[in-house]
């Protein structure tokens, strides 16, 4: 199952967040309902997954909030790795408001689908949002992306690794890691998501800890829970965490 299949159920979570009831929704994505047509098994499987919907939720509504708080710090490159249909530069008027630019890397075949459908729906890309395509499986890949996109040599940036980490073996993510911090100046930060059924906290801190970053405490799925849903996650939700980290 590839990144372009998996986007759909995500999309259709995300579209659904801004009409909720009861409580007020976590972020609103407008645009995310141009990318829920995927492969119906495909959507009812990962619908199956114990409480993959708060999930999903839950990581956009975190990662918005460590693109807000990077914004006040200054920061003013998002660089968003294996970007797929997430449409954050479009969405979040914060970016343009701060003069910040979005550098979305992936596969070329999954920006052009992505760009298609934008288009289809007379949505234009504004020109703070970049194009970045590359098979991050190839050596040097990112580095070439991020010089075609004008990135600076060593950019302050937040980089977003929304979905990613499930997707590589370890010596991928050390490789992603240690590309990331080579393209980074100090007090560039990364935020990541994680299945704790596939990583452990260890295993990821070690890794980013070799290229030079130093982790940042994150809340747990239940404290999350309890902020934005509560008042208490009902047993058998899906297993994630947070990676955050500061170079």
């Amino acid at each position: 199952m590839n990144p372009m299949q998996t986007a759909a159920p995500i999309a259709m979570i995300r579209a659904r967040e801004g009409s909720v009831t009861g409580r007020e929704p976590l972020f609103t994505d407008p645009y995310a309902a141009l990318f829920q047509d995927g492969a119906q098994e495909v959507i009812e499987l990962f619908l199956r997954i114990p409480f993959f919907e708060e999930h999903v939720r839950l990581r956009t509504r975190y990662i918005d909030d460590a693109v807000r708080r990077a914004l006040d710090a200054g920061v003013r490159d998002l660089v968003l790795v294996g970007a797929g249909f997430d449409c954050r530069g479009l969405r979040m008027d914060e970016i343009a408001s701060a003069g910040a630019r979005v550098i979305e890397v992936d596969h070329a075949l999954q920006l052009e689908e992505k760009r298609r459908r934008l288009a289809a729906a007379n949505v234009s890309i504004p020109p703070h949002v970049i194009h970045a395509p590359a098979d991050l499986a190839v050596p040097g890949e990112l580095e070439r992306a991020l010089c075609a996109a004008g990135a600076p040599e060593r950019v302050r940036a937040l980089w977003v690794c929304e979905g990613l980490l499930g997707y590589l073996a370890r010596d991928e993510i050390r490789a992603l890691a240690e590309a990331i911090a080579r393209l980074s100046a100090p007090g560039a930060r990364l935020v990541a998501n994680y299945s704790t059924t596939a990583w452990s906290s260890e295993i990821l801190d070690r890794v980013f800890a070799a290229a030079g970053f130093r982790s940042v405490e994150t809340p747990a799925f239940d404290a999350l829970y309890r902020t934005h849903i509560g008042p208490e996650p009902p047993p058998g939700s899906e297993p994630f965490a947070l990676l955050e980290a500061v170079l």
